[in-house]
């Protein structure tokens, strides 16, 4: 298999994380598109603003357009994740469309999981960004807001998207991933396990213990497929997502069940379709389509 990599001091090649989530290469250009590979979840994926069920019932908060009526009751605030998200996106379209008041303050999806956790444990009230499939929606008691202007879209896919030209270079990997797929309740029933048992395994030994629970859903994926030593290197992007980190690990362990050595990359959205596109990541589980990625499918795919 024919994977590009970077070897710092070994070759010409200069790659610098801009601010704006890109790569610059000095010295190359690639103009081939990112090419689907498969379906993770199809049309079950959802994102928009979140309150806590006692918040909505309370204030009678039950659409985005009534929180500028409790602006102060949120201190004002929209908790969001980093600022590369698709969803970031999307909320500073909500916010102009429908004239709220709230700031929209970008975070991290740990710090807003942080912040949902405090606020919940003491009933406060908060407003953040969401999506589903995700592990804190069978953990608190939450209500996603009416969103009549569907600046956040309908129920989207979640597909996996492979760099240019590996497809072709290797179709064994294109079966695996065109059969790699979730039904929605797999993809709850994973991430729910994978977080219940942060505090006694890594999110890896999760997935692989999954899986071993799971062996249908295995059968399914690999099935025509069979082991065979040194296939080939694999670099997987990903971004810190609940629902990335579980379908990437789970990926994983699949294809180094069936002989590939896999690497996964934890970066930034943008970055990540930057990498996939200049051919530096193989691989990726996490586009939500059509509209949450739409602004990376315009420009590489």
């Amino acid at each position: 298999m024919k994977t590009k990599y970077l070897k710092i001091g070994a070759i010409a090649i200069v790659i610098a994380f801009l601010a704006t989530g890109t790569y610059l290469f000095a010295g190359e250009s690639y103009d081939e598109k990112i090419e689907k590979t498969g379906t993770v979840l199809e049309d079950g994926a959802i994102s928009g603003l979140v309150v806590p069920a006692y918040t909505a019932e309370s204030l009678n908060v039950t659409s985005i357009s009534d929180l500028n009526g409790h602006a102060s009751e949120f201190d004002n605030e929209i908790i969001g994740i980093d600022p590369g998200a698709g969803i970031t996106e999307l909320t500073k379209k909500v916010v102009d469309e429908y004239g709220l008041s709230l700031s929209f303050v970008t975070s991290s999806e740990a710090a807003m999981l942080a912040a949902l956790d405090t606020a919940y444990r003491s009933e406060d009230h908060i407003v953040v960004t969401l999506w589903d499939p995700h592990w804190v929606t069978g953990v608190y008691d939450l209500v996603y807001l009416d969103d009549p202007k569907l600046v956040y879209g309908e129920a989207e896919s979640i597909e996996s998207w492979a760099r240019p030209g590996l497809i072709a270079e290797d179709p064994t990997l294109a079966k695996i991933m065109e059969q790699y797929s979730f039904e929605i309740d797999e993809f709850s029933g994973l991430l729910a396990y994978i977080e219940s048992n942060k505090d006694g395994m890594s999110v890896g030994e999760a997935a692989r213990n999954w899986i071993d629970e799971n062996p249908d859903a295995k059968e399914r994926w690999l099935d025509g497929v069979e082991y065979q030593g040194g296939r080939g290197n694999i670099e997987i992007g990903l971004v810190s997502w609940a629902c990335a980190i579980g379908s990437s690990n789970v990926l994983k362990i699949l294809l180094e069940n069936v002989g590939y050595s896999v690497t996964l990359t934890t970066i930034d959205a943008g970055v990540m379709y930057a990498g996939l596109a200049y051919g530096n990541i193989d691989l990726i589980t996490t586009a939500w389509v059509p509209l949450t990625h739409a602004q990376y499918m315009e420009k590489y795919a």
